[in-house]
This record gives C-alpha cells, structure tokens and sequence, in this order.
C-alpha cells in the first residue's frame, strides 16, 4: 500500500473551429493565416499553476468548404484527464493565440477560436465560449 495522492481530473471536449483562407473536405486540412490544422494536431491545456498540463490530438469534424477555397473548419478534441482545482485555464495550439477559460467551461464544452494572429498587448484573447478573431 501507497499512501501517494492522486490528483482530481475531470473530462472535457474542447471544439476547435475557425475561419480558413484555405478549406479541403477531402483531407480534412484548413489553413488559417499561414498554419496548417489537420487532425491529429495537438491541443494542449495548461492550468494556472505549473504542474496543471493536458495535451489532446484533434479529431475530425466538419471542413464546410465554399467554393472560392475558404470555409469554415471545425474539429474537436477530447481531454480525459485535465488537472482540477485551477482558477483558470489557457488553451492553445503552435501558431494560435492562447484563450482562458474556467474550469466549468471546459466541462461544458468549450469552444477555441483558431485566431492566427496574437494580440496587441500582453493579455489573452477574450475569455472563452464569447472569444473570436479580430476582423
């Protein structure tokens, strides 16, 4: 017997969408700005505090192409584990904004908005399910 503590998890499925310069049904791959998202791609989320990591892969949703080439990409990523007990969540992927949110939002279902460029200041993009991409 161990008397190591094991630390409280919860689930949650992230939905992953954004505006894409470029939109392909057949692969499943969108480019926004210059990043290329596809499944498989990592989400990762990080807890307030340094220890409070979880990384997801995402899955395939639905790529509305239009047909001019953009359209709209849309992906989820399912979390089994995230760390609980943390004021605030950031989730981001490599080339994207990061985005808070609350532990219950995640829960929920929260949704990031692949933005592909960063903000003016040092803040993060809004704050989850009302955050969206400047114009």
């Amino acid at each position: 017997m161990t008397n190591t503590d094991v630390p409280a998890t919860f689930a949650a499925t992230v939905t992953v969408t954004g505006q894409a310069d470029r939109a392909s049904a057949a692969s499943g791959e969108c480019t926004i700005g210059t990043a290329r998202v596809a499944p498989g791609d990592q989400v990762v989320i990080l807890g307030d505090s340094g220890a409070a990591y979880a990384s997801s892969a995402l899955e395939a949703g639905s790529i509305n192409e239009r047909p001019d080439g953009t359209g709209v990409c849309t992906y989820t990523s399912p979390f089994d584990a995230v760390p609980a007990n943390q004021r605030n969540y950031v989730i981001w992927m490599n080339n994207f904004t990061e985005q808070s949110f609350t532990s219950d939002e995640l829960k929920n279902g929260a949704t990031y908005r692949l933005c592909s460029s960063a903000p003016t200041d040092s803040s993060h993009v809004a704050v989850g399910r009302d955050s969206g991409c400047a114009p």
